[in-house]
């Protein structure tokens, strides 16, 4: 296989996980597959009973109402056309537990802890391991880092926060295991209410842009080979509500995600 060829791959594999990770908050990630969940567990899990007596407290965030039965469904153009159900399954007093299911069928979960309002997600996927299996290759990965905040607890305009994560495990390619690192930053500034119209109506909503860069880092024959990427979004989201919409550019990866219905309990 020609290097060009793995590098893309690999680029593609973890650069898949990443924007999973730095887009938590605000939407999927713009390529790479993440394999479905095994549907009886899948059944299982969005059948948890209702209980919100917990979202009182540590889990309020104005931007992110945390109640478990709350659904969201969006739609993703640009890059790659879908559509998916965001809902909250469970909360609890330190967090609550949220689901993707995209129309591909793919299933994402994932925890969230919540400190006086702020929201900081955990890990990606069943615990802390992720994988993506897409164009021949298979991606393993495990979160092993993680700081910052991802929705804070009040945003008001020029506010600023961050977030880093680092990703480490392998890919397989075509049989050839190739270990990798990916260390992800994500810097956003608050710009203001902005009126703002999707499908599901027009709101108020805070605008919050970040800047998140990416280094990836592959052994390749005892060698490292490293690789920055820039990416820019814009997001908004309305007071209890949640996200409306994402606008993505960068790297060839632009996308948009906007909402187009809700229920909260």
């Amino acid at each position: 296989m020609k290097f060009s060829k793995i590098s893309h791959l690999i680029a593609a594999g973890i650069l898949g996980l990443s924007m999973l990770a730095c887009n938590l908050g605000k939407g999927p990630a713009p390529i790479g597959t993440l394999p479905p969940e095994d549907s009886t567990s899948a059944n299982t899990a969005t059948e948890a009973p209702v209980d919100n007596s917990a979202a009182v407290g540590a889990c309020t965030n104005p931007y992110l109402p945390i109640k478990a039965g709350a659904t969201w469904n969006y739609k993703i153009t640009g890059l790659t056309f879908d559509t998916f159900t965001r809902s909250i399954l469970s909360v609890d007093a330190a967090g609550f537990t949220d689901q993707d299911v995209f129309g591909t069928g793919v299933t994402r979960q994932s925890k969230w802890n919540c400190e006086n309002g702020n929201l900081i997600a955990l890990n990606l996927g069943d615990g802390t391991s992720s994988s993506i299996n897409t164009e021949g290759m298979t991606v393993n990965f495990q979160t092993t880092e993680f700081s910052g905040v991802t929705i804070p607890a009040t945003i008001n305009a020029g506010d600023t926060w961050a977030q880093s994560l680092t990703l480490e495990g392998t890919q397989d390619i075509s049989g050839t295991l190739i270990p990798a690192k990916n260390q992800t930053t994500s810097n956003c500034t608050a710009i203001g209410i902005e009126s703002v119209t999707v499908e599901a109506g027009t709101f108020d909503a805070m605008r919050f842009d970040c800047q998140t860069s990416i280094n990836i880092t592959v052994n390749m024959g005892g060698s490292d080979i490293s690789t920055a990427l820039n990416l820019n979004s814009s997001n908004w989201h309305a007071e209890n509500i949640g996200l409306l919409k994402t606008v993505s550019t960068g790297e060839g990866l632009d996308s948009t995600l906007e909402l187009v219905s809700y229920t909260i309990p």
